[in-house]
């Protein structure tokens, strides 16, 4: 299969996902959850130039996202747990991976304080209205989670100077997508449960970590590109 197929292969699956949400067909919702990070990682693997040297750090995110909707997809503290623990592993490569392409710039971008300040508010009015619906053994867990995916979107913010180019675009709304799916999520499972809450989780989720890869996709091409470049002038 070439890799555009991989790519087909992935929003196939999200689609019958998602009508296996709707239609309650639990048995192809336990097939297809897994299979998506399965498929997104051999495409990334197949598109994603082999000679960067930040394509392990992807990898390995998706490696660990493939985990956590494993424990998610049972109940019980212990699975959340574990699933959570997956996910802030997830985004710390993400993180690494960001980090990486910000310091290997030659103008490194200046810190938003406006952004860092609406991050910091995020966490501290987010975790405020749900620490009361957690027990004693969740908030410190969530809490760490909260603040690490919001420095994972710092960071997708910081890497790039050219904010709209198409991977730091790509990059910056998957990290987006990602909190709005971890909220969506927390809100359904501690506040209040509201209709249509899987599908929203579950659709944002998808669009997260398929415009992370695909910015950071692009992001090994040109480091490459640049790289043969400054070669060629030397």
């Amino acid at each position: 299969m070439q890799a555009k197929g991989w790519l087909y292969g992935y929003g196939l699956t999200a689609v019958l996902h998602g009508l296996a949400i709707l239609a309650g067909w639990e048995t192809i919702r336990f097939i297809t959850k897994p299979l998506l990070m399965i498929i997104l990682l051999v495409w990334f693997l197949f598109t994603a130039n082999k000679g960067a040297k930040v394509r392990h750090w992807i990898s390995t995110a998706i490696f660990f996202s493939w985990l956590g909707d494993i424990f998610l997809m049972n109940e019980g503290d212990q699975y959340f747990m574990a699933g959570l623990g997956s996910f802030l592993l997830a985004h710390l490569c993400y993180i690494f991976f960001f980090t990486f392409i910000r310091t290997g710039q030659s103008k490194m971008p200046a810190w938003n304080i406006y952004i860092l300040v609406a991050l910091s508010l995020y966490v501290g009015i987010f975790y405020f209205f749900l620490a009361p619906h957690l027990n004693n053994t969740l908030k410190p867990p969530v809490f760490i989670y909260a603040f690490v995916i919001a420095a994972m979107f710092a960071s997708a913010y910081h890497a790039f100077s050219i904010r709209k180019s198409g991977s730091g675009l790509l990059c910056i709304t998957g990290a987006a997508l990602f909190i709005l799916s971890d909220s969506l999520l927390a809100i359904n499972a501690f506040i209040i449960p509201f209709t249509g809450a899987s599908l929203a989780v579950m659709t944002t989720y998808i669009l997260a970590q398929l415009t992370i890869v695909k910015g950071a996709q692009l992001c090994t091409e040109q480091a490459i590109n640049e790289r043969m470049a400054l070669k060629s002038k030397l």
